[in-house]
């Protein structure tokens, strides 16, 4: 199955990290987040904070929350309804750095 749209931004920090919500309607997708760059000493991660989907259209989200312990964060979603991707940067103190988030969607 072709992928037949992408959406993508770069979440950019220099404060010790952040979050990017990504919204899309209800399809089968995936979310996606690599490190664009990195500057200063220390340990640094993108990962997937947390996700939404909906599998029934007149129901409520489903949500999952992977938590503040970026050693838990996937770098990878898939769901047949995704709804909503929470892309997540942690840096130490002195860092400044990128991720990369994207969004595939299949026809």
């Amino acid at each position: 199955m072709p992928i037949a749209h992408m959406n993508w931004n770069i979440l950019w920090s220099s404060a010790g990290g952040g979050t990017l919500e990504m919204n899309i309607g209800a399809q089968k997708a995936a979310g996606q987040v690599s490190l664009g760059q990195a500057d200063g000493a220390g340990l640094c991660n993108s990962g997937i904070r947390g996700f939404r989907t909906r599998p029934d259209p007149a129901g409520p989200e489903n949500v999952t929350d992977f938590g503040n312990n970026f050693y838990d964060w996937p770098n990878t979603v898939l769901d047949q309804s995704l709804t909503s991707v929470t892309f997540a940067l942690a840096l130490g103190s002195g860092q400044e750095g990128t991720a990369v988030c994207n969004i595939f969607r299949w026809s």
